[in-house]
């Protein structure tokens, strides 16, 4: 896998790969644990062609699209940290993830600071839109400031729109 890793925001930490085969395979096992919209896969142990199967099926494809369904990724450092546990270094994929989370989790030491939460999010460096999607969702998760704001600007769309949307981010493969 061909990439890079770097701090792109404080506490944000971007993993550029721009192979979306590579790309997917990284990050799809993590990603569904932490927010798959099935219930068979978040939170919990699965094999690849387990998961390979089932999404294939789900979509009613014929074969598996996750790769060019999807092309970018975020995680919280604590999904990354239990994924790891859960998942044991089974493919190469776990294990550049393991080396992956060691390196954000380890940044902090670099300046003689200590170690915080943090955010991972994984993109195409050609793909500007679905990197500052991505980011978004970096800031939410380690900027207080940034979530209110957010949230304050959520409550204002009216709750049928809001409504609307959910059923469409649903349909659109998203967890609930």
């Amino acid at each position: 896998v061909k990439g890079e890793v770097k701090e792109i925001f404080p506490k944000i930490f971007c993993v550029t790969v721009d192979d979306n085969y590579d790309r997917a395979m990284l990050f799809c096992r993590y990603q569904e644990f932490y927010e798959s919209p099935y219930k068979e896969f978040r939170g919990k142990y699965f094999s690849w062609p387990k998961y390979m199967r089932y999404y294939k099926d789900a979509w009613k494809k014929d074969t598996f699209t996750y790769p060019i369904d999807w092309s970018g990724y975020n995680i919280p450092k604590e999904v990354v940290e239990k994924a790891l546990d859960v998942f044991n270094k089974e493919t190469e994929y776990d294990e550049i993830m393991n080396n992956i989370y060691y390196f954000c989790e380890n940044y902090p030491l670099r300046f003689n600071k200590p170690r915080t939460k943090w955010y991972l999010i994984g993109v195409s460096s050609k793909d500007l839109r679905t990197l500052d999607h991505e980011i978004a969702h970096g800031l939410y998760y380690t900027n207080k400031e940034y979530k209110k704001k957010m949230d304050e600007l959520f409550l204002l769309i009216p709750e049928k729109i809001r409504e609307k949307i959910f059923k469409k981010l649903m349909k659109m493969g998203y967890a609930n």
